[in-house]
Order: C-alpha cells, then sequence, then structure tokens
C-alpha cells in the first residue's frame, strides 16, 4: 500500500533487553517509516505504542508485564491507541502471557511485521500527521558510528538454565546478500563499524549449504567505507581455528571476542548442558591467543547454579586467574520458568550468590586493571563515536572511541575529530573499565 494512503501515526517503540532486539526494534520502526508512519518521542505523545520485549530472565519478563499494565491505565484516557506486542514475550506459554494482554491489540513476530502494519493501517488517529512531516523524520540509527546486524536467528542449543531457544526458535540463518543488503545501507547512513550478532553467532551457515561466519566476515569486509568489524556472541564448540584464522588474516576484523564459559567447573557445566569441558575451553582459549595476536578476551559466568558448592565456585574463580580475561560478565543464577533448571531446586542462598558474585568482581578489576596499565604510554588506534558534554566536577567536553580491542578510551575535544574518524591516541591513564589519552599531533593519522 503506497504511504500516502495510509493513516499515519506516531509510535513509540519500547524495547528491552539485548543487542539483537535493539536491532530488531529499529528496523520495525524503519518498517513503519517506510509505510508512512512517524515517531512518536515519548508515550504522550504516541498514537502506538510497539512494546517489544525480552524474556532471558524473569526480571526482563516482569517489567514487560509493568509496561503492559502502564498501557492498560493508558488506554483508559486514550482509548484509540494501538498496542502491539512483539519480541521473545510474545513466544511465552500462553497461561504466563494471557493476563498481561488486556491492552494488547495485535500480537506479531520480530520478523514479520506484517500484523502491525495491517492493524494501524484500520484505524486513523484524530491528530494524524502529514505524510511529509514524516517523510522528514531522521532514518532510525542513521548517523551512528556503530550499527548491529543480525545474521542469524534462534538458538538449537538447550542449555539449561536458558529460555531463548523457547521463545526464539530453532536456528536460521540470513541469507549473505541480505546481509550486505543492511550492511551498505548502514554504510550509506555514516557507519564505519558493523557487529554481526546471532544468539551463537558462530553458528551461522549450519542451516546453509557451504556458507559459514568466516565468508560473512569476508563479505563484510569487502564493503567499502567499513572498517572494522566485530561478531557477538560465539560458543566455545563452535570457535574453530579457520574463524580465529579469519579473525587475524581479514583486515577489517577486531581482534575481540566475547566466548562464554558459564562455569569453570566440569559438574556445573555438565548439569548446564553446555558442549564441553573446562579443558577444551582452555584449549580453546590457547588457540585463540596464538592464532590471533593481542587478542581480548571476555566471557560470562553464572555463579550460584544449582548444586554449585563451594568447591564448584572455586574452580571458577581460578579459571578467571588463570586466563586473565579483559572483561568478565558475572551473574548470579536465578530460575527462568520454562527451562530444565527451574524445576531444580535452587539451593544456593542469595546471599552466597552474591559473595560468589562480589569475588570474581573484585579479582577481575584487578585484572582488568593491569591489562589496561599495559596501554600507558602505547599509540592505539581509536575510532570515535561522540562527544559527550561535561558533567559534574568535569566541565569539558570529552570524545568516546573505541580501540579494536574494545578499549573504551576518553580524549579532551580535538579540532580534528569527529564520529567515524580514526585516529591514534597517546594514552595517558588507565582504569579497570577504560583508557584516557590524548590526539597529539604526533598522534594524528
Amino acid at each position: 500500500m503506497p504511504p500516502t494512503l495510509l493513516p499515519a501515526h506516531r509510535v513509540f517503540i519500547w524495547t528491552i533487553g539485548c543487542q539483537m532486539n535493539r536491532a530488531d526494534g529499529e528496523r520495525i520502526q524503519r518498517e513503519l517509516q517506510r509505510a508512512g508512519h512517524g515517531s512518536a518521542d515519548s508515550l504522550a505523545d504516541a498514537t502506538a505504542v510497539v512494546v517489544n520485549g525480552c524474556a532471558v530472565r524473569d526480571n526482563a519478563d516482569r517489567k514487560v508485564w509493568g509496561m503492559l499494565g502502564m498501557l492498560k491505565g493508558l488506554k483508559k484516557a486514550k482509548p484509540h491507541l494501538v498496542v502491539g506486542l512483539t519480541g521473545c514475550t510474545v513466544h511465552a506459554d500462553e497461561d504466563e502471557l494471557a493476563p498481561h494482554l488486556d491492552p494488547v491489540d495485535v500480537l506479531f513476530d520480530t520478523l514479520n511485521a506484517e500484523p502491525l502494519l495491517a492493524r494501524l493501517a484500520r484505524s486513523a488517529p484524530a491528530d494524524a500527521p502529514a505524510y511529509e512531516d514524516v517523510e522528514a523524520q531522521p532514518v532510525p540509527g542513521a548517523g551512528a558510528v556503530s550499527r548491529f546486524v543480525n545474521v542469524i536467528y534462534g538458538c538449537d542449543k538447550r542449555c539449561t538454565y536458558c529460555i531463548v531457544p523457547f521463545r526464539r526458535g530453532a536456528q536460521r540463518s540470513r541469507p549473505l546478500a541480505e546481509i550486505l543488503d543492511e550492511v551498505r545501507r548502514f554504510r550509506d547512513e555514516g557507519a564505519r563499524e558493523i557487529i554481526l550478532l546471532g544468539q551463537i553467532v558462530n553458528a551461522y551457515g549450519f542451516d546453509l549449504d557451504g556458507t559459514a561466519l568466516p565468508d560473512v566476515l569476508e563479505a563484510v569486509d569487502g564493503v567499502e567505507g567499513i572498517e572494522r568489524i566485530r561478531f557477538t556472541t560465539a560458543h566455545p564448540r563452535y570457535m574453530t581455528r579457520s574463524l580465529a584464522e579469519a579473525m587475524r588474516d581479514i583486515p577489517g576484523v577486531c581482534e575481540e571476542i566475547n566466548l562464554p564459559v558459564q562455569s569453570g567447573d566440569d559438574w556445573v557445566l555438565k548439569r548446564m548442558a553446555r558442549g564441553y569441558s573446562v579443558g577444551f575451553y582452555r584449549d580453546t582459549i590457547a588457540m585463540l591467543r596464538a592464532t590471533v595476536p593481542g587478542v581480548a578476551l571476555t566471557t560470562d559466568i553464572i555463579v550460584g547454579f544449582c548444586g554449585e558448592r563451594e568447591e564448584h565456585f572455586r574452580n571458577s574463580l581460578r579459571l578467571v586467574l588463570d586466563l586473565r580475561f579483559d572483561q568478565v560478565h558475572v551473574a548470579a543464577f536465578s530460575p527462568r520458568r520454562g527451562t530444565v533448571a527451574a524445576e531444580w531446586p535452587d539451593d544456593v542462598p542469595q546471599a552466597e550468590k552474591l559473595r560468589r558474585l562480589h569475588r570474581i568482581e573484585r579479582e577481575q578489576t584487578v585484572i582488568a586493571e593491569d591489562i589496561n596499565r599495559a596501554y600507558l604510554g602505547q599509540l592505539p588506534e581509536v575510532l570515535f563515536e561522540e562527544l559527550t558534554p561535561g558533567k559534574g566536577d568535569r566541565d569539558e567536553p570529552r570524545w568516546r572511541g573505541r580501540t579494536r580491542t574494545n578499549k573504551l578510551v576518553f580524549t579532551p575535544d580535538h579540532p580534528r575529530l569527529a564520529p567515524g574518524v580514526r585516529h591514534s591516541v597517546r594514552i595517558m591513564a588507565a582504569t579497570p573499565w577504560s583508557l584516557r589519552g590524548a590526539v597529539t599531533a604526533e598522534a594524528l593519522v
């Protein structure tokens, strides 16, 4: 349907959850814009609302239910408000979802916004904006230096703590041509870095014939104007030598990867159904470091999983101390309804979970600061993203950017800096979380 024939809505998209959800939300917004609908800056200004929900943790579900409860009240004041629900939430069990659906007019999958567009087409808001005003709105995400591109949806693993396979479905790889079309569009809108996303991104191509993630990396690297490429999240089972060699040999691919281990104990890993041993994981890290010089490694760890005892936790702590990751994302286990582990006793007290979490955080803070201090006096290349305003006792604005190893770098303002510009930066200070430096005549490239 031509956009000029549609009643235009102002749509507010509320997104919660991971980078994949953010990318999906942006794509939905683009589809709405192509259909002639505008964007609302707030709920108060909206004639339609899309709730793009996450279901990884119970807390995320509770936030979605809270948002829907608020919209139920809002619809009493704005009875013509159209509410759509999408994201992982729409695939929840019927008995879990049904009590919250009163304000919802349309349920739709993130990969198919047609039901939402059809519902909007049947209702014209009283104060519909002119199509010319809608057409003049900025393209969602345009101007951002770094952009997310989903390359594979779903997951074929069945980790006992994870709800994602039940909400996102089986693995489905996007065709390479479709991925490249999106990358080129983002490039034309100002992107210089592309982050390829998937629940298990290095499983890309398992459902295709002869295409794998290294092929995607090489193809994206061939897109003129794209200077850096990252991918997340990888699974240890599929971290092959050929993928490591692609990281090393393809110029645009950054020397940085997140490889979740989840536990440093074999007994816990088996209960989690992760499909590898601690020894396998250690060997994989050794292979990565031998193949990709200077690679930065981050990981995820869950503490307090069902049945985890002190000796199991100490094995996780030992892994952190031995492998010396650049960053560790640590979480305390919480049962997720619908998973296998939700049927097991949650037998580690919350206080003990937090003690274990904080212990790993303390040790990792020391490791991260030690790793970052090695940058002192160095001149890493930084891709600058934006000028951030001063605040508090820091009155001067400063530029924010990242190294190829994904280290956050701040520098004072400089006339030669702009979003998307790459410069070498002399590193003057380091903390566990970021680097600070200065762009000098010597450092400009």
